[in-house]
């Protein structure tokens, strides 16, 4: 497992509020990497690319990844040093990825006024919002409220969150260009706090092994049910 980083603005207490929104998707891409708390906590896409402009961060993931334990974990993923713009300007999209986009705070929706290496001013955000607009696949944005984004991600949904900063709570806005999906790329965070995670995943547990008590033509049988009740629809979702 790639061990944390402390991050400003990391969502390394909040990470399961943004998988729980996550469609399937092919390839995973984290355009602001910073300690990847998402992606740490993600289960892993077929092909995972990380991109940040802080060669700091980069060489932080560099190192880590170079271990072995983190190779079974992330085996293909892809750790890029540049601006996110021009990473997602030229990638030639298919429609099978996921876009996760954590940029610097707006300047007038924070406290303190500079706490990144790399930070964005105003017409940054434009610039990014503008292309987030265009891209043909899922995309899910965090950050603080704000009218900017309001208006050039217009006609996107949102889903709003408590997340505890240094100092007090705040509430984080996702907003994102596709329906709530019935199908998650990952359910196991399933909930919106701590003890509704756990019971949904006590509930879980037990019906698994209620499962695996059955003997194996009960077995059959109660899959079978379950398929033919219960279909799963293909792996896609519309943007």
């Amino acid at each position: 497992m790639i061990q944390p980083m402390k991050y400003p603005g990391g969502k390394g207490k909040t990470y399961q509020h943004i998988i729980n929104l996550m469609p399937p998707h092919r390839v995973y891409i984290e355009t602001h990497l910073g300690g990847g708390a998402v992606l740490r906590n993600k289960r892993p896409a077929e092909h995972s690319i990380g991109i940040d402009a802080d060669e700091r961060v980069v060489a932080q993931w560099r190192a880590r990844t170079a271990d072995p334990p983190t190779d079974s974990a992330y085996p293909d993923l892809e750790l890029i040093c540049g601006r996110a713009e021009e990473f997602l300007a030229r990638y030639s999209f298919l429609g099978d990825e996921l876009v996760y986009v954590d940029p610097p705070y707006h300047p007038e929706t924070r406290r303190q006024p500079r706490v990144y290496r790399c930070d964005y001013q105003v017409e940054d955000h434009v610039e990014l919002l503008s292309l987030l607009a265009r891209l043909p696949c899922p995309v899910i944005v965090s950050g603080y409220a704000h009218p900017l984004y309001d208006e050039l991600l217009g006609g996107w949904n949102q889903r709003s969150f408590q997340a505890k900063t240094h100092t007090d709570v705040r509430t984080e806005t996702l907003w994102f260009n596709f329906e709530p999906p019935d199908q998650l790329h990952d359910s196991r965070h399933r909930g919106d706090n701590f003890r509704e995670r756990q019971t949904l995943k006590r509930r879980m547990e037990r019906l698994q092994d209620r499962v695996r008590a059955m003997d194996p033509a009960e077995r059959h049988a109660f899959t079978q049910w379950l398929h033919d009740t219960y279909p799963v629809a293909p792996r896609s979702i519309s943007v």
